[in-house]
C-alpha cells in the first residue's frame, strides 16, 4: 500500500474529498485494539487508492467534519471509501479486513 496521508485539519479533507478517483478516510483510536487489528489489514492492500489516517483522539474536529459532510455516523475504527468524492462502501470495527477492503476497492 502507499503510505498514508495524514488528515490533521480541515483543510486536508477538503483536499481527500476533492480528489479524482479513489479515496479511503480511514478513522483510527490510538487507544483501541480493534483499531490496531484494522490498520494492518489496511496495510496489506497494494495502492490502489489514497489512503489518508485520521488520529481520532488528536482530530476530533475532522472526525465530526467527516460525519456531518458525509452523512456516515461515527464509528471506531472506521474505513470510509470514497470515488470522486462519493460514498461507495463503510466498513467498521471488525469488517475492515483484506477481503472487505479488495470488494471496497472493485466499485
Amino acid at each position: 500500500m502507499s503510505e498514508m496521508k495524514d488528515l490533521a485539519g480541515l483543510a486536508d479533507l477538503d483536499r481527500a474529498l476533492a480528489s479524482k478517483g479513489t479515496v479511503v478516510l480511514y478513522k483510527h483510536s490510538t487507544q483501541c485494539g480493534v483499531c490496531d487489528d484494522a490498520i494492518e489489514e489496511l496495510e496489506k492492500h497494494p495502492g490502489a487508492a489514497d489512503f489518508y489516517y485520521l488520529d481520532l483522539l488528536a482530530h476530533r474536529d475532522v472526525s465530526t467534519a467527516i460525519a456531518q459532510r458525509l452523512g456516515v455516523k461515527h464509528e471506531s475504527p472506521q474505513a470510509i471509501f470514497l470515488k470522486d468524492g462519493k460514498v461507495t462502501a463503510v466498513l467498521n470495527h471488525r469488517s475492515i479486513r483484506l477481503p472487505a477492503i479488495q470488494k471496497a476497492l472493485q466499485v
